[in-house]
């Protein structure tokens, strides 16, 4: 097996980051910790590094069971609530024709 590859950037702010290969979505990426690398990183696209872009990559939710609510011995459960209807509509005008 050979090294991992990976890119090392450093930011508008001099701080450096280093995107990892991901397999899974073959492309390299970085997880940043807060807002403020997030800001960081977008700044210096197409400034310190002309020919590099980002993209942002959203994970898709993970397909979770539907979240049982689970009461204890003593409790009692309750029925579920009805489902909120729609709003009424607003009333639309009728075409008015000129004869």
């Amino acid at each position: 097996m050979g090294a991992t590859p990976n890119i090392r950037l450093k930011g508008m702010s001099q701080m450096r980051y280093n995107f990892l290969w991901d397999p899974e979505i073959r492309h390299f990426a970085y997880e940043p910790k807060n807002q403020k690398e997030v800001d960081d990183i977008f700044r210096t696209q197409g400034r310190i590094y002309r020919t590099m872009y980002f993209s942002v990559y959203l994970d898709e939710p993970k397909a979770e069971a539907e979240a049982e609510v689970k009461t204890s011995a003593g409790a009692k459960s309750r029925p579920a609530s009805k489902p909120k209807t729609k709003a009424k509509s607003q009333p639309v005008a009728e075409a008015v024709s000129s004869e």
